[in-house]
């Protein structure tokens, strides 16, 4: 019965290994990271493009600003922004009506964007949309 062989690396390969995670390691976790905070930003914008959108058919049906407020803001609020504003524009133009919404978007890592280039620990986004009057 043979023992069995013991395979051996090579004298310069044994730490390769290691050091080429090392040097990995922090790219991945950059793009992690970056990965993260621009999904937020999208969930975010795409929330207050919603609430926006839900704002306008509310307004061009003829639904009182207060109510239109009180439907509105909590979908808002589930976007996580920091700060939102609404502006309804009831006469937009051509028998139009116009909803935005505004929120401010705090950074998760602000010094990895400051480190690649962006300025400010915040971002503001913004929802709009347009609808055709129908009352």
């Amino acid at each position: 019965m043979r023992k069995p062989t013991r395979i051996r690396a090579r004298d310069g390969q044994r730490g390769a290994s290691l050091i080429e995670f090392a040097l990995v390691l922090p790219i991945m976790l950059v793009v992690t990271f970056l990965v993260v905070d621009f999904g937020r930003a999208f969930f975010m914008r795409n929330v207050l493009e919603q609430a926006a959108r839900e704002g306008a058919r509310q307004l061009a049906v003829g639904t009182s600003p207060d109510s239109i407020l009180a439907r509105v803001t909590p979908l808002a609020s589930l976007s996580g922004a920091g700060s939102i504003s609404f502006n309804l524009q009831p006469s937009y133009g051509n028998g139009q009506v116009r909803s935005v919404v505004t929120g401010q978007l705090r950074w998760l890592y602000p010094g990895l964007l400051r480190f690649l280039g962006a300025s400010g620990d915040s971002m503001t986004l913004t929802g709009a949309c347009t609808m055709r009057r129908e009352y």
